[in-house]
């Protein structure tokens, strides 16, 4: 089940830089608050990245070439592979990654509040189970009523290309989604850990 802020697998760094396989994000001094969403991938590449560091792994299921979208996959891909954090956007999927102790996403889109609402109908509300709004400045438009009815924990993903906006970000998600640019900038901004939300 999802903890945070120790790193025991499915613990979610604050921010997850995404990569193609085998890809380190290279950033000296982000420590447990950086991770890698391995994304846009065949099976080859997510095994290979597997046995780098499994506890600084996420995995976007939905774009692994050759890996089906099932229960199969993700058990696969959290008892084998032994990755911690499993994004998907089909429900049962992101609750099944939960049951197995890792912790589930489920991958919703705000482009519009009647797609963010018709998104968050499915979400399975259980334990281990929390939320990726694409794209992330999303969140900035929400009322705090409909930020507090998100299930966390919440990650923002996607047109998060800025210092200022990631730090905007931060202060309403429990992760972002950012490029190893914008990572890079935000820690050396200062030795601090990233502010939790």
């Amino acid at each position: 089940m999802w903890t945070s802020p120790d790193r025991r697998p499915g613990a979610l760094p604050r921010l997850l830089i995404p990569a193609a396989g085998l890809e380190p994000p290279g950033l000296p001094g982000g420590g447990s608050s950086v991770g890698v969403l391995l994304r846009d991938l065949d099976l080859a590449a997510l095994v290979g990245a597997a046995e780098l560091d499994r506890e600084l792994l996420a995995v976007d299921l939905d774009s692994v070439e050759g890996l089906d979208s099932d229960l199969a996959a993700v058990g696969f891909v959290v008892r084998r592979l032994g990755i911690g954090i499993v994004m998907t956007r089909r429900p049962a999927l992101a609750a099944g990654a939960a049951e197995l102790g890792a912790l589930g996403l489920l991958h919703v889109f705000a482009f519009d509040s009647t797609g963010l609402g018709r998104s968050l109908e499915g979400h399975p509300r259980a334990p281990g189970v929390g939320t990726v709004v694409s794209p992330g400045p999303a969140l900035g438009h929400l009322s705090p009523g409909d930020l507090g009815r998100l299930p966390r924990p919440l990650v923002a993903y996607g047109l998060i290309e800025t210092p200022d906006r990631a730090r905007a970000l931060l202060a309403q998600a429990d992760s972002i989604v950012v490029h190893r640019d914008c990572a890079a900038a935000l820690l050396a901004e200062g030795a601090a850990p990233l502010p939790a939300p």
